[in-house]
């Protein structure tokens, strides 16, 4: 095949086909608007289907984050760039109409939750501190490109259709975690843990999305009465991979979100005040409870659980950090992506041994921690002090606005409509307790652009969504 595309003919055939087939769809898509729509939101399911950071191609290839990467070659970034460009060619004669209100949408965040504007702002900036600038450019330049695209679909679509792309992205994520775990081990199993991680690069992650997508199926359940076998199945298959996992964290997160969506009916019973009051006190429960039982009860995460050990040994991991590493640059951070840098030597901002790595004590040894294992440590090491007071600002905002709406009265929303945001929130605190940053090019950022820039739209009560007119035929 190698050999085939080194023949310029057959390359220049190859290109010529593509030209033509790009050109098509483009003419389809400019005369057919329900194609456009359909095209679009397969395109949105997809972008978001693949943003958990797959370690399998072509997802692995083709993520945005792969365009920052340091070994990323130039060849692979014009391609990959090339892609990305057809996509926006061939919906132009759709998005020409579909971006009207996009600024107007942008200057109603500003006033509503000023903090996330402030703090997207904080990461353009974040090269300044940075030791290695482009480098840090480079992955915030991406990361706020994508988040444009999430603020446009959260604009488009309802919490009803983002459900729904999310339900059959995370359907997909669990057929094809099952076969690379059950026919590609290699892949799909954790050799550590000994158990499944799938198409992610470790079972805790995997897991975070099986919890989501047991609850995403067990409401359209109750909610879609036609379907409800096919979502019943759906939900019992997400836990038996939740279950391989072996991730107690996972379940205790299943748990907490299947608590918050059946307390619904107490909570809207309730003045606003109370509600928030129940809310916070709930998860300032759960969270202590979720620390204490991954970093410390082992006895309870072996026997309740099942075998976790993965989740122990943070709470050094943060004292060391806040300790020796962050006074250094308490303010404004090593800017973002500019922290954790093993490939730079004993150049290694996060560095303790002259191998360049972060040596942990562990037993007799130790191990090198990959990151922090909390996402909001992660954002004080890459933003300052600063940086983590202004999210937090934009968090704790968009946070009384989601419980806000979903203990106002009912309107024509439906029970998923109105839960989703506080669910999407959970699945944002706790898996950045322990695990994967949040500000970063994964399902956890876009969860959190969804909720913010969502509920912003819900609370204002306008209609930011775009379509293209109707093109009327000439009477005769």
């Amino acid at each position: 095949m190698k050999e085939l595309l080194k023949n310029p003919i057959i390359l220049l055939l190859i290109l010529g086909c593509g030209v033509i087939y790009l050109l098509l769809a483009f003419l389809a898509v400019g005369r057919n608007q329900k194609l456009g729509a359909l095209a679009e939101k397969l395109i949105a399911g997809l972008f978001l289907f693949m943003m958990p950071g797959f370690t399998i191609p072509p997802f692995s290839t083709f993520v945005p984050n792969a365009l920052a990467h340091p070994q990323k070659s130039l060849p692979s970034i014009i391609v990959q760039l090339a892609l990305y460009g057809a996509v926006l060619f061939v919906l132009s004669p759709r998005l020409k109409y579909t971006l009207k209100y996009y600024f107007d949408l942008l200057a109603l965040l500003l006033q509503n939750n000023p903090g996330i504007c402030l703090f997207l702002f904080i990461i353009l900036l974040s090269f300044s501190p940075s030791d290695t600038p482009i480098h840090t450019l480079k992955y915030s330049g991406v990361l706020l490109l994508t988040t444009v695209v999430y603020i446009y679909i959260i604009k488009q679509y309802s919490y009803q259709e983002i459900s729904t792309m999310l339900r059959w992205g995370l359907a997909a994520t669990a057929l094809l975690s099952t076969f690379y775990s059950k026919f590609k081990p290699a892949i799909g199993i954790n050799k550590v843990k000994n158990s499944w991680q799938g198409i992610i690069n470790h079972p805790n992650p995997l897991a975070a999305l099986m919890a989501l997508s047991a609850i995403l199926w067990g409401l359209e359940a109750v909610e879609n009465p036609k379907n409800r076998w096919l979502s019943i199945g759906m939900v019992l298959y997400s836990l038996f991979v939740l279950q391989m996992t072996k991730s107690g964290g996972g379940k205790i997160q299943f748990l907490i979100g299947a608590t918050i969506i059946l307390s619904i009916r107490f909570l809207k019973q309730l003045p606003f005040q109370w509600s928030l009051f129940f809310v916070v006190v709930f998860l300032i429960l759960s969270i202590s409870g979720f620390i204490i039982i991954t970093n410390n009860l082992e006895a309870i995460v072996v026997d309740a659980l099942g075998k976790d050990l993965t989740l122990t040994g943070r709470t050094p991991i943060w004292t060391y950090l806040f300790a020796e590493k962050i006074p250094k640059r308490p303010w404004f951070g090593y800017g973002f992506h500019g922290f954790w840098q093993p490939w730079r030597g004993a150049d290694n901002p996060a560095a303790n041994h002259i191998s360049g790595e972060l040596r942990m004590p562990s037993g007799s040894g130790y191990w090198t921690p990959p990151h922090s294992h909390n996402g909001f440590v992660e954002i004080i090491l890459d933003f300052g002090l600063i940086g983590f007071t202004i999210f937090a600002l934009s968090f704790i905002t968009a946070s009384v606005q989601a419980i806000q709406y979903l203990t106002r009265p009912r309107q024509r929303e439906s029970v998923l409509e109105s839960v989703l945001p506080v669910l999407l929130l959970i699945f944002v605190i706790f898996p950045n307790l322990t695990e994967r940053p949040l500000v970063e090019n994964n399902h956890n950022w876009y969860y959190y652009i969804f909720i913010s820039v969502g509920i912003a739209i819900k609370i204002s009560g306008r209609n930011f969504r775009a379509e293209p007119k109707s093109k009327k035929l000439p009477s005769r």
